[in-house]
């Protein structure tokens, strides 16, 4: 193993080779990519999240502010409403002076049920100074006995604000030395001579739990400054970081920067509050919000690394599949010869290209010398129709390609030697190959000296046929040089061979398309010399139709035929019979191509008979002795045969198609009789039925009609008069009701029944009760 690695190694990496620099562009290719979207996903995903957490905590600022200030503008709210509420309204020196027990007892009461009112209120007080008493739901009543006291009370009575939030403690009321947050309003309130003050007071703790709902982070802090930048409080410490509220006031454009405290950084997101005034203040430990992004940056190097690791692998293989080719060109271009250390295989590949391009250019050589049996053998094929299917474009190319022109006037002549009537020839019977290569050099000779163009074909058939190509401006009279060159041309190999020659002669077509039928033509004038003799060039005159040269299977008269067994058309098929026999009569005069005809119309009966499903057993039976073919050789005139074929083919195919029809037609009907008995009741029609079975209303009307015996509205009628007669006898039903249930109208059903029973609806109950 450590052996095949070593020589491995040394193979692909020493040695100078594409596949090196494959793998080192792959590489390249794999690893750059990676790496570049690894770490642009790091940093987008990095920024999103760092832009994610600091609108998160700008909301939770948002939130905590809402919080608060909701709270305390709730409390203001029911402060104020109790102020402008009807004890408080009053005159309430007059109603201390007359009833001071009543006095003091509803200012408890309303301080009671402000309080309860409003659960985050720590407690409510209100201060009476004329007497010094300070009334409390919770403390009671207590007296201001300490000038200080009184006189900062009495301070606060005599300020123009009638109603404020005061933070932070109050000393000169017993219970408000600690932190929080107070409200004093006059009393009554707007009144140019106060009676007494409210406090309303609340306590840090409050504004420190929703503080720390919001609160995600470790080592986060929160502090919550007044409009003149005292602390309210705060979730770490009773004071302000040193420098804080001077940095906020300096970037007070910036939503966001970061502050150092305690030597850790802080990410630092003030807000203030649109209802007080007051600043939110949210200080996160920068660790802490990189978490995340160092998080991301774990899981994006691990996904680098793993996708590093497969493009490394996907690289090489796929580097190692791509190459395998090359590989496998060079290992079958080397042929045992060794790669030079200094040369890639580019450079093997090219100079074994030099090689195979000598190589190929003998090959050519060879090739051209052999073009003109190829020309021949392309000529052969072209004139039996093998390129018959090519389109136009594609034709011409082939000419190209075998450099013969186009646009010319073509013709054709076949060549055969008859075997010597008397002694004297020069060849044996066994000589057809050397008098096949000396028809050809005689004929190129004679075309070469006539200056006329042409390919000599070997018909492998001891038959020589002659392509001419002739342009059409040459000459007036095409046909009568083309002939003159040919009778040259029997004269001149009769002489030399010494053997009887017959050259049949085709008509001229400038399509190139028509070739087969000039080669057909040309043959068919060889085998005519059974006829008019040999030794001689017979034209192709394609005239009065009445000879076997101007044959024409008549393949339309074949295909409307088997049309007509498919449709089951008994009498069309024998019309077609008749035409074919006509055709027969009129253009062939040779028994054994009337016999082929009618092998080939037999052909075409029997395929159509098993496409529609009838095997030739069910037509002609199991025996040999039933053979078709041989049945119609035996047969010696049209007539005949013409009956053989109705009694045969068109009586049995009809009648099985008619049977398949009429069980399909029965299938159909059917179904329309089902689907009336079962919705009679409603308002059917012929086109509803004609659509359920996919027919056409017409063709259903005369098919019902057909089958049934009755017209599609006779059979529905009878059905719906035979419902009736049956709810009539066997139900009280009305008679509106029985049309109703039968699908007619009152009127219409008694003028139907009468006309079909001869008596109404009722007379027939009447009289069926009688009964």
């Amino acid at each position: 193993m450590r052996r095949w690695f070593k020589e491995s190694w040394k193979r692909l990496f020493q040695r100078k080779t594409i596949f090196r620099n494959m793998v080192t562009l792959s590489l390249f290719v794999a690893v750059i990519p990676v790496i570049a979207v690894g770490f642009g996903s790091y940093w987008f995903s990095a920024s999103v999240v760092q832009r994610e957490v600091n609108q998160s905590n700008v909301r939770i600022l948002n939130n905590v502010s809402s919080s608060i200030d909701s709270t305390l503008d709730r409390i203001q709210n029911n402060a104020i409403q109790m102020l402008l509420g009807t004890f408080f309204s009053s005159n309430l020196t007059e109603l201390k002076s007359t009833n001071y027990t009543g006095f003091y007892s509803g200012i408890s009461r309303e301080l009671s049920a402000l309080q309860n009112g409003n659960k985050e209120v720590s407690d409510v007080a209100i201060y009476v100074p004329d007497e010094g008493y300070l009334i409390s739901p919770i403390y009671g009543g207590r007296r201001i006995t300490e000038d200080k006291e009184r006189q900062a009370l009495q301070k606060e009575l005599a300020s123009e604000d009638q109603i404020s939030w005061v933070t932070g403690p109050l000393p000169y009321l017993p219970g408000y030395h600690l932190n929080g947050v107070t409200l004093i309003s006059k009393v009554p309130l707007l009144a140019k001579n106060p009676t007494g003050l409210l406090f309303i007071r609340i306590d840090e703790t409050l504004f420190q739990n929703i503080m720390s709902r919001f609160i995600s982070y470790s080592g986060e802090l929160m502090f919550i400054l007044n409009a003149n930048g005292n602390l309210v409080t705060s979730s770490g410490g009773n004071s302000v970081p040193e420098g804080l509220v001077e940095l906020i006031a300096q970037k007070r454009t910036e939503q966001r920067f970061t502050f150092t405290f305690q030597d850790t950084d802080y990410m630092v997101t003030p807000i203030t509050s649109s209802y007080n005034k007051w600043q939110y203040i949210n200080m996160v430990p920068v660790n802490e919000l990189n978490a995340k992004s160092k998080g991301i940056a774990m899981i994006t190097l691990t996904i680098i690394a793993v996708c590093l690791v497969l493009g490394i692998l996907i690289a090489l293989w796929g580097t190692r599949r791509v190459y395998r080719p090359i590989e496998n060109l060079v290992a079958h271009l080397k042929g045992g010869q060794a790669l030079d250390s200094e040369t890639d295989e580019v450079g093997f590949v090219r100079k074994r290209w030099g090689e195979l391009s000598s190589t190929a250019n003998q090959l050519q050589q060879q090739l051209s010398d052999q073009l003109p049996l190829v020309r021949e053998i392309f000529a052969l094929q072209l004139l039996q129709g093998r390129f018959l299917h090519y389109s136009g474009d594609q034709l011409e190319g082939m000419l190209r390609r075998y450099d013969v022109p186009s646009g010319r006037e073509n013709s054709v002549f076949v060549i055969t030697c008859d075997p010597p009537q008397e002694s004297g020839s020069r060849f044996q019977e066994n000589d057809s190959d050397l008098i096949i290569f000396a028809l050809k050099n005689i004929v190129g000779e004679l075309l070469q000296s006539q200056e006329m163009e042409g390919i000599i074909i070997n018909l492998l058939n001891d038959q020589v046929a002659v392509w001419l190509f002739r342009d059409p401006e040459e000459t007036d009279d095409g046909q009568t040089e083309v002939k003159l060159f040919a009778e040259r041309l029997r004269m001149l190999v009769s002489d030399y061979l010494r053997l009887p020659v017959t050259i049949g002669l085709s008509g001229q077509s400038e399509r190139i398309t028509d070739l087969p039928e000039l080669y057909e033509e040309a043959v068919l004038s060889v085998r005519s010399r059974i006829i008019v003799g040999g030794n001689q060039v017979i034209t192709y005159t394609g005239g009065g139709g009445t000879s076997e040269l101007h044959y024409r299977y008549p393949l339309e008269i074949e295909t409307h035929f088997e049309h007509s067994l498919h449709l089951g058309d008994q009498d069309e098929a024998e019309r077609m019979l008749a035409e074919f026999a006509k055709s027969m009569s009129d253009n062939v005069q040779k028994p054994e191509l009337i016999q082929m005809s009618y092998y080939r119309l037999l052909t075409a009966a029997i395929r159509t008979a098993y496409l529609l499903g009838l095997d030739s057993a069910q037509l002609f039976g199991e025996a040999e002795s039933e053979d078709p073919y041989g049945q119609i050789h035996k047969i010696s005139t049209i007539r005949e045969l013409n009956e053989w074929f109705k009694l045969q083919m068109v009586d049995p195919i009809v009648a099985y198609v008619h049977g398949k029809q009429h069980q399909e037609h029965e299938q159909l009907i059917q179904k329309v009789v089902r689907y009336i008995e079962d919705n009679y009741h409603f308002d059917l029609s012929l086109d509803q039925c004609a659509q359920i079975c996919g027919l056409s209303s017409h063709y259903l009307s005369k098919l019902f009609k057909k089958t049934m015996d009755v017209s599609f509205i006779e059979y529905l009628t009878k059905i719906r008069i035979e419902q009736s007669i049956e709810l009539l006898r066997t139900t009280d039903l009305s008679v509106s009701d029985i049309a109703e249930r039968v699908g007619y109208q009152t009127k219409n059903f008694i003028r139907v029944f009468k006309k079909h029973i001869g008596v109404t609806p009722g007379q027939y109950r009447g009289a069926d009760n009688d009964n």
